[in-house]
């Protein structure tokens, strides 16, 4: 891959990262949530969004990989087939809609919770505005365009959100007003997509084959395959928390869910390089090109673990303190946080995983899935009665880390991809260096626990940033990096 190359994907990874901290509002969201609702009413609200988020996946039914692969094979020329995935996500997010707004009573009965029918309810519409907006910005991303998706995602929707819910929760209306005004700001949210869209595409084309014309049978029979594996994916990650929901109380579903929105930051990351190495996957396996792919994918997973590392030892070094922040009551979760953080780096660092769908392999993906919740539900059933939130984290960590080390050895055994490099060692090794050096100080400090949270990560940034740069950095990261500064100035 040429050096033009190399810093057109830094570009786009760059501008990826900074929409993953731009989101850096959204645990502001949840805090207002869990200060306005108390911990009981924001585990109720958490546990209903869970719930239909889980359902969100066969709203989407694939179609955001296919959009992904005909896009970035066609180009432009491809609003027919995101036109079509439209059609697909609108007809089966209503179908979702109503069932869970039908269900709703049956599952708040099931689970002993009656107060999740109201958030159940006011969600339901949630998946269909906000994969909506995934097939429009996808689209776009797949040409290599990533800003519309920064301003969309990164910018937008956390001020829309943390707007609507201001206004509902400062009004009275509880879990379920809350929920209402999240469906507002989604719905606001597909709409800018779709006006950033149509500086990339065709609108109006793209919404005609919406309501006319056939449905692109490509687009199905890559988008077909990968709703049952992303089914399964969507119980693995969130078979822990009903588990917890039908063992546990309201508080401690609200201590979980804190925990499980700081984790899951680190797996966010990995959206932050995902387009990049999604868009790349199907053009350089239709060449045959599976060594140029690995070293794209090797390389944005050194990047990526630049970045994951050192969050995760964030959050196993200052669990407490950050899990303060929610209220009383939530940081009896720094254990459970710091297993879900080990968890969850795993997760990100799978990017070759991404080769098995795109390459019409999608089957393998659906057999891990279909293992790991195996595992993991065996593991939830017997430790979530007895440990509560921990048994729910270390059941989730292992169901995580065992099916994407599975998925990496499938990807490099069945399409010749791989993305991992002993210098990521290096990389975890400057990460615990740097907590261990940030924990030292938290503990030895006699100050209020704020100034002594912000001196020590503070040390911890300074210890990883200089012996990253000295040691896990190579030689051609060290020069785009210089350059990315260049530009700033």
């Amino acid at each position: 891959m040429t050096s033009d190359e190399r810093s057109r994907d830094a570009r786009g990874v760059a501008l990826n990262v900074l929409g993953v901290v731009a989101q850096a509002s959204l645990p502001a969201f949840h805090v207002q949530l869990a200060r306005f609702l108390g911990a009981a009413g924001y585990g109720l609200y958490t546990w209903s969004a869970t719930f239909v988020d889980l359902f969100s996946v066969v709203t989407l039914f694939g179609c955001d990989q296919a959009v992904v692969r005909q896009v970035s094979l066609g180009g432009r020329a491809s609003a027919a087939s995101v036109g079509s995935a439209l059609r697909v996500v609108l007809f089966s997010g209503a179908l979702v809609a109503l069932g869970v707004i039908a269900a709703a009573p049956h599952v708040a009965a099931f689970v002993g919770k009656p107060g999740v029918v109201g958030p159940l309810r006011c969600l339901a519409l949630v998946p269909l505005f906000y994969h909506a907006s995934t097939i429009f910005l996808g689209a776009t991303q797949a040409l290599g365009v990533m800003r519309w998706a920064f301003w969309a995602r990164s910018v937008a929707q956390p001020i829309v959100l943390l707007a609507t819910t201001s206004v509902a929760l400062r009004l009275g209306l509880g879990p379920s007003g809350a929920a209402a005004a999240v469906a507002v700001g989604m719905a606001a949210t597909a709409i800018a997509s779709a006006a950033f869209y149509a500086r990339e595409m065709p609108l109006g084309e793209t919404l005609r084959a919406v309501f006319a014309g056939r449905l692109d049978r490509d687009m199905l029979h890559v988008a077909v395959p990968i709703v049952l594996a992303n089914l399964l994916w969507a119980l693995v990650a969130r078979i822990d928390a009903f588990f917890l929901g039908r063992f546990g109380d309201a508080a401690a579903l609200g201590a979980y869910a804190a925990c499980a929105l700081y984790a899951a930051s680190i797996s966010q990351i990995r959206g932050a390089f995902e387009p990049v190495t999604s868009a790349l996957v199907a053009p350089a396996l239709a060449r045959g090109d599976a060594r140029g792919l690995s070293a794209a994918i090797a390389r944005q997973t050194r990047w990526l673990a630049l970045c994951a590392f050192p969050l995760c030892a964030l959050f196993v070094g200052f669990g407490d303190p950050l899990l303060r922040v929610f209220g009383h009551g939530f940081a009896q979760g720094a254990v459970a946080l710091a297993v879900l953080a080990v968890g969850h780096t795993v997760n990100a660092l799978a990017l070759s995983s991404f080769a098995l769908p795109l390459s019409g392999n999608a089957r393998y993906t659906t057999y891990v899935a279909l293992g790991a919740l195996a595992v993991q539900g065996a593991l939830c059933a017997w430790l979530v009665p007895q440990f509560g939130l921990l048994g729910a984290a270390i059941a989730l960590s292992a169901g995580l880390a065992g099916a994407q080390i599975a998925q990496m050895i499938l990807a490099a055994r069945v399409v010749s991809v791989t993305s991992l490099s002993p210098r990521l060692l290096v990389i975890a090794a400057c990460a615990a260096l740097g907590a261990a050096c940030g924990r030292l100080a938290f503990g030895a400090l006699s100050a209020p626990i704020a100034a002594r949270f912000f001196a020590g990560v503070a040390l911890a940034a300074l210890v990883y940033a200089a012996s990253a740069w000295t040691l896990a950095l190579t030689r051609s990261d060290r020069d785009l990096a210089r350059a990315a500064v260049r530009r700033l100035w």
